[in-house]
């Protein structure tokens, strides 16, 4: 179970709920789960703090590619994605999985450029390439 809240912080320090779509501040919050006649367990939140914090990244940097004509892989939003390395690379798949993205590209900085591309090459194409490297693997 993980829980996300999201708050707004005002110049009176007023908190207030905001929606996803609003601009705000991601709260993590942990927990821990029990049962009747069982131990407490200490959920893990370490994969939901990577989840956010890419869907955090893609978010952003997808608003920001909306207004533009042309990817921008120079983005800061992007930049974080890349720092999570080894991380972020089963939540890019997930995302390749759901639709062709430029998103791809930042496999390509993760893993120092390992594919040549001989010219132009579609999104889509580069994305099936990488969905299928990526399965190769046998991690996905």
């Amino acid at each position: 179970m993980s829980i996300q809240l999201e708050y707004r912080v005002s110049e009176r320090q007023e908190q207030k709920h905001v929606r996803p779509e609003s601009i705000g501040m991601a709260v993590e919050v942990s927990a821990t789960q029990m049962r009747a006649g069982k131990n407490v367990e200490v959920l893990n939140n370490q994969k939901s703090s990577a989840y956010s914090t890419f869907m955090s990244n893609y978010s952003c940097w997808s608003a920001f590619n909306a207004l533009s004509s042309v990817s921008n892989v120079r983005n800061e939003y992007f930049q974080k994605i890349v720092d999570m390395g080894m991380e972020a690379v089963p939540l890019i798949y997930a995302e390749l999985l759901k639709k062709p993205s430029d998103l791809v590209y930042a496999l390509d900085a993760i893993f120092k450029y390992p594919i040549k591309y001989n010219g132009f090459m579609p999104l889509k194409k580069t994305c099936d390439l990488w969905i299928s490297i990526l399965q190769k693997t046998g991690k996905f």
